[in-house]
């Protein structure tokens, strides 16, 4: 079972810049995707928030199996190069799993 999850969020004010964004995030996260699974990722996914007008929201979820592969691939991810140029709100959170649940 996977122990830490982290949360990446990021808003944007228009849809160009979240699709400008979603394009340029694959790239970098694909150009590191190795390095991160040689660290200990264990499985990743995204989504963009449905259903809600006006809102451009893209969060990417990372799992790992031990606060070292987490510690390890934070530091992969602050120095990738991801998208600076384009404006957002960035929030960052990460958790302990206590309880997983597979259907």
């Amino acid at each position: 079972m996977d122990k830490i999850m982290a949360t990446f969020t990021h808003d944007f004010a228009t849809q160009w810049e979240l699709e400008a964004h979603m394009k340029k995030d694959l790239d970098s996260f694909m150009a590191i995707k190795d390095k991160l699974i040689e660290a200990g990722l264990t499985h990743s996914k995204h989504g963009v928030l449905a259903g809600q007008q006006g809102k451009f929201r893209h969060m990417g979820i990372m799992f790992f199996d031990s606060v070292e592969a987490f510690n390890a691939c934070i530091e992969i991810i602050r120095n990738a190069d991801w998208d600076a140029e384009i404006a957002k709100v960035n929030r960052f959170e990460n958790y302990v799993i206590d309880v997983e649940v597979n259907a």
